[in-house]
């Protein structure tokens, strides 16, 4: 079963190492032209309507969810260290205060 998309019913790409939510499929959706079909059993039903697009969503990503048994579970690791690089980031390319001690200069 797949969630595929146009004319030529192209499948929505999933990657076989992660789960998806059926936010992260309705996104992907999003990118890609419509109209969408659900393919199951070599058979395509075509999706009319964004609560039909939605129920195709959820059920593609439960689904592939399903095959993909295996793959890790999101636990926001990746969103919290990318959150965190970006302060650091941000913090590194502040200018120093004119209180800082630091003056320019490496003491090394």
């Amino acid at each position: 079963m797949e969630l595929c998309h146009s004319w030529s019913k192209r499948p929505i790409k999933l990657s076989a190492t992660r789960r998806y939510t059926p936010e992260e499929v309705r996104e992907k959706c999003k990118r890609a032209s419509a109209p969408y079909w659900l393919r199951v059993e070599g058979k395509l039903i075509q999706v009319h309507g964004e609560a039909c697009l939605q129920l195709a969503c959820q059920v593609s990503a439960a689904y592939h969810d399903w095959l993909a048994f295996n793959a890790a579970e999101d636990d926001g690791f990746g969103k919290d260290m990318a959150a965190r690089e970006e302060r650091v980031r941000q913090h590194m390319e502040e200018a120093p205060s004119e209180d800082s001690e630091y003056d320019g200069e490496d003491e090394w």
